[in-house]
Parts: C-alpha cells; sequence; structure tokens
C-alpha cells in the first residue's frame, strides 16, 4: 500500500493493482482514435493515436495524442510515480 502522508494529490484515488482501471485501446469502432501522429515516445505517424490533453508551450497549445504503446507506458509512469516513492 502506499503512505497517505507521501501521497500528493489529496483525494486522488488509488487503486490496487488487482482493480487498476484498463488503459485505453484502439478498439475497432472507437471513434475516439484517429489516424495520426504519436506526439510521445516513438512519434510514428499513421498510427491509431487518441486525445491525451492539450500540449501548451510559449503560449502556444496544441492537441497531443498518444499511440497504445506510448499511452500504457505513460500510464506506467504515473502509477509508478504514485506507488513507488
Amino acid at each position: 500500500m502506499y503512505d497517505r502522508q507521501r501521497f500528493p494529490l489529496p483525494g486522488a484515488v488509488l487503486y490496487p493493482d488487482d482493480s487498476r482501471p484498463r488503459p485505453a485501446r484502439a478498439e475497432p469502432g472507437d471513434d475516439r482514435w484517429v489516424t495520426g501522429l504519436c506526439w510521445l515516445y516513438c512519434r510514428r505517424a499513421d498510427v491509431p493515436v487518441i486525445w491525451i490533453g492539450p500540449a501548451a508551450f510559449n503560449g502556444m497549445h496544441a492537441p497531443m495524442h498518444a499511440c497504445e504503446r506510448c499511452l500504457s507506458e505513460l500510464e506506467f509512469m504515473i502509477w509508478h510515480h504514485f506507488t513507488e516513492q
């Protein structure tokens, strides 16, 4: 389990490993996924990607997308951050 004193986001939900929400997956017919460029680690083009939020830099904003593989890595890193500190 985790130490509530060290958990940085009061009110956040921390799921046990066996009930962790499933990451987003590119399923046929799921219109949240589009073909495009992955903005995360792999930077592959023409792959199924999903919008993960706006990216901001120097006053400019752009829609950020990620492929399934990079999204899984990002989710792992976020989970690791909150459970392994």
